[in-house]
């Protein structure tokens, strides 16, 4: 008698369960992917775009729990990413080149700096220098394990010049910027969206002022860092892509259009930052993501053809051996339709 009346019980239950939801009250919400990014670098505005989708809701709309971490380098990051300790990261197209070089599955997504970001600054006061031939006898600083080690060799050959025209010193990224603003080195790597602003703050201090050759103006016409994933999450989680990918680029066309707003929202979650750098490194990541094809399909797409030019620049720069193909680089499959 007992187990009959458990069991009518429980029928009452699902009776009752099957009726509410017949009368429209709403199901338990299912829990959110959890997604965790890697960064490749400390918090600055060429995040942006990701912490204005976590605070306007974009991810969350797209069932989406997106936890952003520091890294250590690009390189880095994609390495992690193919080890699949990360779903997704801000990672360069060099490192899915030397990744996949070595074995690795990672691709890109979609691109972020659709405008190569780097140059070499100098102090105006102690140096005129308006095209590569003008840095020859100077010194640069890089940080160790930075690209401009092997690339600035290669950049300096295509714009005529002998590698060795500029002395090339291996420094810890911490002293790079002190070092040029006190005179300890003529040149310092730089990245617009990064540390040129961080220089530019330091020159203002110090009563000089920052300016740099861009090595795109000359010659370098390559992709800089895109959304990171592995071969492992497109195959596996192809409509996890889709929402992260949806979400990002939304947060990021907010971002471009309200700087201000979206260096707020990384300042709420890291309020030490300095208010005035972040916002110019926002302001100049609106800039590198736009390009030629930005009006028709939107922010992210690569183009096939520059994407081959950069494969074809940094394997060189990094001696890679054996074949990769251009397509195993990146997909635009995932980025928002037009």
């Amino acid at each position: 008698m007992h187990i009959g009346r458990r069991v009518l019980r429980c029928l009452a239950l699902a009776g009752l369960l099957l009726a509410g939801l017949a009368a429209g009250v709403p199901a338990p919400a299912a829990a959110a992917d959890v997604v965790q990014y890697n960064m490749a670098w400390l918090p600055q505005g060429s995040q942006a775009g990701i912490f204005v989708a976590m605070e306007k809701g974009y991810y969350a709309a797209e069932s989406l729990e997106v936890k952003p971490v520091r890294g250590y380098g690009g390189i880095r990051t994609t390495n992690e990413i193919d080890q699949g300790l990360f779903e997704f990261g801000y990672g360069p197209p060099l490192g899915v080149i030397l990744n996949r070089g070595k074995g690795g599955k990672t691709k890109l997504v979609g691109s972020i700096n659709d405008k190569y970001p780097a140059g070499l600054c100098f102090v105006k006061e102690r140096h005129t220098v308006r095209q590569p031939a003008d840095l020859k006898g100077l010194t640069a600083g890089g940080g160790q394990g930075s690209p401009v080690q092997a690339m600035l060799p290669i950049w300096l050959k295509n714009n005529g010049l002998n590698p060795t025209d500029v002395k090339l010193m291996q420094l810890d990224p911490a002293v790079i910027g002190p070092s040029l603003i006190q005179g300890k080195i003529d040149l310092a790597e730089c990245w617009l969206g990064s540390d040129r602003p961080v220089m530019e703050s330091m020159a203002r201090k110090a009563n000089v002022t920052v300016d740099w050759v861009e090595y795109r103006r000359y010659g370098m016409d390559i992709y800089g860092n895109g959304v990171a994933t592995s071969e492992k999450i497109l195959k596996e989680r192809p409509d996890l892509v889709r929402r992260f990918v949806r979400a990002t680029y939304r947060g990021y066309e907010q971002a471009n259009r309200n700087p201000e707003e979206a260096t707020d929202a990384l300042l709420k979650h890291f309020p030490t930052l300095d208010r005035a750098v972040t916002l110019q490194q926002t302001r100049e990541t609106a800039d590198l993501m736009t390009g030629p094809h930005t009006p028709e399909r939107g922010l992210g797409w690569v183009d096939g053809k520059k994407m081959e030019r950069t494969r074809d620049f940094l394997a060189a720069a990094y001696n890679v051996t054996g074949a990769i193909a251009v397509d195993d680089l990146y997909t635009n499959e995932f980025l928002p339709k037009r």
